[in-house]
C-alpha cells in the first residue's frame, strides 16, 4: 500500500520553501531517517528525512518548486516486515502518515454490510500540487520574488493561466490592505524599493540574487530598526582574570570536544545577568501595550554564515554549565555553517549576543533582534595600561579591556535599567568566582 508523506513544519506562521535537493531517486529503498528532499526556507537549508523503510514510488514535487507545510511530496511503499529490520520498523512506523486508501474506506464499508473485500491502489494527493498550477516558468518566480501564494489568486489570461499581470495585481492589493490593517503611513519603504541609478556608465557590473537567508536579514533588521526605538550603552571591561581561566581550562576541555571561547563564558554571564534584571528577559506586546516578562532564559548567538547572519538559540540557558554551553555553541554553528539548522533551532531568543572581536572589531553597534529588547555587542580585547583601584600613585599594570555596546528598546528599558545591567556583566566578568557561586 502507496502513502503519501507530507512536507512537515518549516518555522513559525505560513513558511514556504524551495526544493533544492531531491536526495534519492524513484525505486530507491530507503530506510527511517535517511534524506529525501532539501528546502530552502528564508533561514536555513532544512533535510526531510523518510518516517518508514520503503521503496520510493513517486515525487509530487520537483526541484525549484514552493512548498508548503502539509502539502504531499512523495509516495513511498513500505517494505515488507521481513525485508525490513524491526527495531527501526517498529520506530520508524510510529510517524504519523496519511494513508487513507481506497482499500482502507472499502474495508470499514464492508466490515459493516458483512462483506469481505480488499483493494490496493495508489493513493492520490488530497490537495493539488503547486507544479500543476496554471501559471509558467516567468509568473512562478515572480510570484515567489514578492511573496505570493498562486493559490490565492484567480486564474486569467489565456485559457485561464495565471500571467504576470495578476501576480502584481494580487500583490499591490494585498499591500494596501496590509497598511490599512497597520494604519502605518505608505511610506517608500513599505510600498517600493527605491530605483537604483544608472551604473553601467561607470564600469562593468555583476548581479548576484540574495539568498533566503540575506533577504529575511534585510527585512527583519528593516522591520527592527523602524518600530523600535533603539538607544546605546558602551562600557569597557576588565576580561583579564576571565581570560586568565579561559586560557587555564581550554585545552581539558578540548580533548572532551568543547571549545572554552569567550562567547560561550559571555552567554553564561548574559544569563545571571538577566536573571538580575528581568526586564531584559522581556518582549513588548504593542497591540495590548503590555510587558511580557519571560521565566526562560534564551540567548541567541548570532553567527556569520557563508549564506547570510542567522542567530541560533540556546534555551533555558539557566540551566546549563559553561562546558554545557560550549558543546551547544560549537554544534550549532556548525550546522549554521553547513546550512542544516532547524526552525526550532532559531525559536524563543529572550537576548542575542553578537561578538566580533574576533574579527578585530573594536566597537559594535547591533540592530535588536525583535521581539527582543536587547542585545550585547562585543568588540576586541585590547592591553592597556590600567591604574588598579584608581590609585595613580602606582604604576600601571597591563589589564584586557573589552569593549561592549548594549542596544535596547526604549519603549521598554530605560538608560539607568541598560547602566545598572552593563554594571553586573562587568562585575561578572572581572570576578570570575562570582560565576560559579551566582
Amino acid at each position: 500500500m502507496t502513502s503519501i508523506f507530507k512536507i512537515p513544519e518549516l518555522g513559525d506562521g505560513d513558511i514556504s520553501g524551495i526544493v533544492v535537493a531531491l536526495a534519492v531517486k524513484i525505486g530507491d529503498t530507503v530506510r527511517c531517517g535517511d534524506s529525501l528532499v532539501e528546502v530552502e526556507t528564508e533561514k536555513a537549508i532544512l533535510e526531510i528525512p523518510a518516517e518508514i523503510d520503503g521503496v520510493v514510488e513517486g515525487f509530487l514535487v520537483s526541484l525549484e518548486q514552493e512548498v508548503k507545510q502539509g502539502e504531499g511530496f512523495i509516495s513511498i511503499t513500505p517494505l515488507a516486515k521481513s525485508d525490513a529490520e524491526t527495531p527501526v520498523k517498529t520506530r520508524c512506523t510510529e510517524k504519523t502518515v496519511e494513508q487513507e486508501t481506497p482499500s482502507t474506506r472499502q474495508a470499514n464499508e464492508d466490515s459493516t454490510h458483512g462483506k469481505s473485500q480488499q483493494q490496493s491502489t495508489t493513493v492520490i494527493p488530497q490537495s493539488t500540487s503547486r507544479q500543476c498550477l496554471p501559471a509558467g516558468p516567468a509568473t512562478r518566480r515572480l510570484a515567489r520574488e514578492l511573496g505570493v501564494d498562486l493559490a490565492d489568486i484567480s486564474t486569467s489570461g489565456h485559457r485561464g493561466r495565471l500571467d504576470k499581470a495578476a501576480v502584481k495585481a494580487f500583490a499591490k492589493q494585498a499591500l494596501k490592505q496590509q497598511q490599512t490593517q497597520s494604519g502605518l503611513p505608505k511610506t517608500q519603504t513599505q510600498t517600493q524599493a527605491t530605483p537604483l541609478p544608472n551604473l553601467d556608465a561607470f564600469g562593468q557590473n555583476t548581479r548576484q540574487p540574495m539568498s533566503g537567508i540575506q533577504k529575511a536579514t534585510a527585512r527583519n533588521m528593516s522591520h527592527a530598526a523602524t518600530r523600535i526605538p533603539h538607544a546605546y550603552l558602551q562600557r569597557r571591561i576588565d576580561i583579564t582574570q576571565l581570560e586568565q581561566g579561559r586560557q587555564q581550562h581550554k585545552a581539558q576541555l578540548k580533548s572532551e570536544g568543547c571549545s572554552l571561547t569567550l562567547t560561550a563564558l559571555l552567554c553564561k554571564i548574559i544569563s545571571l545577568a538577566n536573571a538580575r534584571h528581568p526586564i531584559f528577559n522581556s518582549c513588548l506586546d504593542e497591540q495590548s501595550e503590555e510587558i511580557i516578562y519571560r521565566e526562560q532564559i534564551n540567548v541567541g548567538i548570532a553567527v556569520d554564515t557563508p549564506r547570510g547572519l542567522v542567530v541560533p538559540v540556546i534555551n533555558d540557558i539557566s540551566s546549563k554549565s559553561v562546558k554545557d554551553i560550549a558543546g551547544a555553541i560549537t554544534g550549532l554553528s556548525e550546522k549554521a555553517r553547513a546550512g542544516k539548522l532547524q526552525p526550532a533551532d532559531m525559536k524563543g531568543g529572550s537576548v542575542t549576543l553578537s561578538n566580533l572581536g574576533g574579527l578585530g572589531a573594536s566597537a559594535v553597534f547591533p540592530i535588536v533582534n525583535w521581539p527582543e529588547v536587547a542585545i550585547l555587542g562585543v568588540g576586541a580585547g585590547e592591553w592597556t595600561p590600567t591604574y588598579v583601584d584608581g590609585d595613580i600613585s602606582e604604576t600601571p599594570e597591563p589589564r584586557l579591556m573589552m569593549p561592549l555596546t548594549l542596544a535596547f528598546d526604549h519603549r521598554v528599558i530605560n538608560g539607568a535599567d541598560g547602566a545598572r545591567y552593563l554594571d553586573t556583566i562587568a562585575e561578572l566578568c572581572e570576578n570570575p568566582f562570582l560565576v560559579m557561586v551566582s
